[in-house]
């Protein structure tokens, strides 16, 4: 994190007081750091993943009771309804959503299976889709309210070796301003907050050197899982009521400078 001061102190601790979250990859990374800022501000929030290990960790960090660890493949249409009926039985709402869980492989366009493609936009767009739609369907638009965050990706002028993640990421921002305006006089709010580069266990796996990388950098080192959910608890607390339909791109300046073109 760039300074010392913690990224969450400008938003008021009660804020979302009352209000029930779901954060999908709320194991690691950015999405345990956004479904531990929620429930700092005062959210219930259900964490969603693989690995219920992970998430009972995330569990661990937060007051007890305010994270409910919720194992399932967010990919699994059956899986997503069990997570959605067993919050809505036990909280009778959903306030708010972030898509969070995603992944993809480094490789040229060319070389790419339908297989290969086919998976990665199952992952980063197919269950997004299919998550929000059912959450707003059966819980925000009979209420009346509801915020969504997505988590996509910079730079926005393309990224080398992921043509596959860049189209589904793509889709999903379109499908944001698209379900903003259907969804807005109904009291629903979406937005797309789009990283660049952040240090999470999962960009280890890419096998970089991060000191490296870092220095490609404007601010000459790599963001914090802590600024990416910074930003979208901003926008789902009351400071962001007045932001939808668009891609917050909140990269360090990543989409300027970034990445070495493809040789």
């Amino acid at each position: 994190m760039i300074g010392s001061v913690d990224p969450l102190s400008s938003l008021a601790p009660g804020c979302l007081d009352g209000r029930v979250g779901l954060v999908t990859g709320g194991g690691t990374g950015i999405g345990r750091a956004t479904a531990l800022a929620l429930a700092r501000l005062g959210a219930t929030v259900a964490v969603v993943g693989r690995r219920i290990d992970r998430l009972e960790e995330t569990a661990t960090l937060a007051p007890e009771g305010r994270i409910v660890p919720m194992p399932a493949d967010v990919r699994e249409a059956e899986e997503v309804d069990a997570v959605v009926d067993r919050l809505l039985v036990d909280h009778e709402r959903i306030d708010l959503l972030v898509n969070n869980a995603g992944g993809q492989f480094i490789a040229p366009a060319e070389s790419v299976s339908p297989n290969g493609f086919r998976a990665v936009t199952r992952l980063n767009l197919e269950a997004v889709w299919y998550l929000t739609t059912r959450v707003a369907a059966r819980a925000m638009l009979p209420q009346g309210y509801g915020k969504i965050a997505s988590v996509t990706m910079t730079p926005h002028r393309g990224i080398p070796y992921m043509a596959h993640s860049s189209a589904a990421r793509a889709a999903v921002e379109s499908l944001t301003r698209t379900l903003a305006v259907e969804w807005g006089p109904r009291g629903v709010r979406l937005v797309a907050v789009a990283p660049g580069l952040v240090h999470t266990e999962a960009w280890e796996g890419y096998g970089l050197d991060p000191a490296t990388v870092a220095g490609s950098m404007l601010q000459r080192q790599l963001q914090a899982p802590e600024e990416v959910a910074a930003v979208i608890a901003f926008c789902l607390s009351p400071a962001g009521d007045c932001i939808t339909g668009t891609t917050i791109t909140a990269d360090g300046g990543w989409d300027l400078v970034g990445p070495y073109p493809a040789t």
